[in-house]
C-alpha cells in the first residue's frame, strides 16, 4: 500500500515513531522506522537496529489480541526498514502519569487487568516482552490498553540474555547464569508499572543502576513513598508480583484471579481528566 508520513510521536534507542497515513484506504497508522544499515558509519550498530526491527515484525506479525498492539505491514526500502502498526491515540501509562499524577484505583485495576491479559496471550504463544514498562504501554481514548514495543522480546520459553530496561528488570535477569530466566520477568514488571501507577513515580526513581542491582541481590524490593499507603489487596498484589524467587511468582493468567483487580459489573472507564 502507499502512504505518507507525517509527525514524530516517540523515539527510542531503536528507532523513530511516526504517525502515518495509508493513501490507499485513509486509515491512520504508526510506523516504527529505522534507517537501514550502510557499509560505513556506524554500520554495526545500525545492523544490529535493523536486526532487531526484523525480528520484531517477526514476533508482531503472527499476533492478535485487543491488548496487544496490532501489526499491519513491513516495508524495506533502500533507506529505511518500516514496520507499521495501529495509531493508539491516548499516548502511554508513563506520560498519562506525568500528565495527571497518580491514577484512580478503579483505573489503575481496569488498565493492570489489561496488561495481564495481554501478558497471558504472549506468553502461552512462548513470547518473553523482557522489556516491560509504563512508557511501552500505549491506551486508547476508550481506556483500553496495548502492549507494545517488541524490540527486545524473545519466543522462547528460557533467555539468558542480560536485558530490558532497568528500574523494571527482575533479579533473575541480573545473572541469569545456565538456566536462563523465564516469563516470570514480565510479572515483576507488572508490579513496576502498577507500582507507577499508584505513586506517579518509576520504580527506583534516582537510583543508579548499579545501586539496583545490588539492593536486588541483597533482596530489596523497590520502595514505595512513605506518603502512599495501599489495601491489604493492593499490598498482596504487590508482594505476588515482587516474589524474589521467580517461581514463587504467580503466572499472568494466576494473578487475573487476583481479588484485587475486581471492579463492579457496571463500571464504565470514567477517562484520565
Amino acid at each position: 500500500f502507499q502512504w505518507i508520513r507525517g509527525t514524530m510521536i516517540g523515539k527510542g534507542s531503536q528507532g523513530k515513531v511516526y504517525m502515518a497515513l495509508n493513501v490507499t484506504t485513509g486509515e491512520i497508522m504508526a510506523v516504527k522506522q529505522v534507517e537501514r544499515p550502510g557499509a560505513f558509519a556506524d554500520g554495526d550498530g545500525l545492523r544490529r537496529i535493523a536486526d532487531a526491527l526484523r525480528e520484531e515484525q517477526e514476533t508482531l506479525r503472527d499476533l492478535n489480541h485487543p491488548n496487544v498492539v496490532q501489526y499491519l505491514g513491513f516495508e524495506e526500502n533502500r533507506q529505511t526498514l518500516n514496520i507499521f502498526l495501529e495509531y493508539v491515540s491516548g499516548g502511554t501509562i508513563d506520560s498519562c502519569v506525568k500528565a495527571f499524577g497518580k491514577l484512580r484505583e478503579d483505573v489503575t485495576k481496569h488498565f493492570t487487568r489489561q496488561i495481564l491479559e495481554g501478558l497471558a496471550y504472549l506468553h502461552s504463544e512462548g513470547i518473553l516482552h523482557r522489556d516491560l514498562k509504563a512508557a511501552n504501554i500505549l491506551v486508547m481514548d476508550s481506556g483500553a490498553c496495548k502492549i507494545s514495543d517488541f524490540g527486545i522480546s524473545k519466543r522462547n520459553s528460557r533467555a539468558f540474555s542480560f536485558t530490558g530496561t532497568s528500574y523494571c528488570m527482575a533479579p533473575e535477569t541480573l545473572s541469569p547464569g545456565v538456566h536462563g530466566y523465564d516469563a516470570k520477568v514480565d510479572i515483576w514488571s507488572v508490579g513496576c508499572v502498577v507500582q507507577q501507577m499508584w505513586t506517579a513515580m518509576r520504580a527506583w526513581l534516582d537510583v543508579d543502576f548499579l545501586t539496583v542491582w545490588c539492593r536486588l541481590g541483597e533482596g530489596e524490593l523497590p520502595p514505595l513513598p512513605s506518603d502512599v499507603s495501599l489495601s491489604m489487596l493492593a499490598h498482596h498484589f504487590r508482594q505476588e508480583c515482587f516474589q524474589i524467587a521467580p517461581d514463587c511468582r504467580p503466572s499472568a493468567e494466576f494473578l487475573l484471579l487476583h481479588p484485587y483487580l475486581d471492579l463492579p459489573p457496571d463500571w464504565e472507564f470514567p477517562g484520565m481528566r
